[in-house]
């Protein structure tokens, strides 16, 4: 019987979680980079929000989660590709489920409900990242 790669590689797995790092790197370190316009941009967002107050607080926390998901996914992607399992991987993956979790919240709290629905797509692939990682 011939085989090929493709019969033992988890191809959903690995570009699920290279989708999770681009995501997020380029999030985070828009965030990380452009702290200034970012964080701004966050303030104004949260005027009328009862958490107002912890603006500074929550935004460092997502930026380093937006970051640390997006690092797991890419080296676990790799880590994937070089044949050395997939643990870092699913590891990007629960972090990022993590990440997205604060995002849909933000929105909510700022009764931004389009933008909250506008994470579901990346949320379902969260998801799916996790299920295709599991098995």
């Amino acid at each position: 019987m011939d085989t090929t790669i493709s019969d033992h590689y988890n191809w959903a797995g690995f570009f699920s979680i290279s989708f999770l790092a681009v995501v997020f790197l380029q999030s985070g370190f828009d965030k990380a980079f452009n702290y200034t316009r970012e964080m701004g941009w966050v303030r104004q967002k949260f005027t009328r929000s009862p958490l107002h107050d912890y603006v500074s607080t929550m935004f460092v926390i997502l930026t380093i989660f937006e970051v640390g998901s997006g690092l797991l996914s890419a080296v676990g992607a790799f880590m994937m590709l070089a044949g050395m399992g997939n643990v870092v991987a699913h590891a990007g993956a629960w972090t990022a489920c993590l990440t997205m979790l604060m995002l849909v919240f933000g929105q909510r709290m700022t009764r931004d409900y389009t933008g909250a629905a506008s994470l579901v797509p990346y949320f379902i692939v969260t998801l799916l990242s996790l299920y295709f990682l599991g098995n």
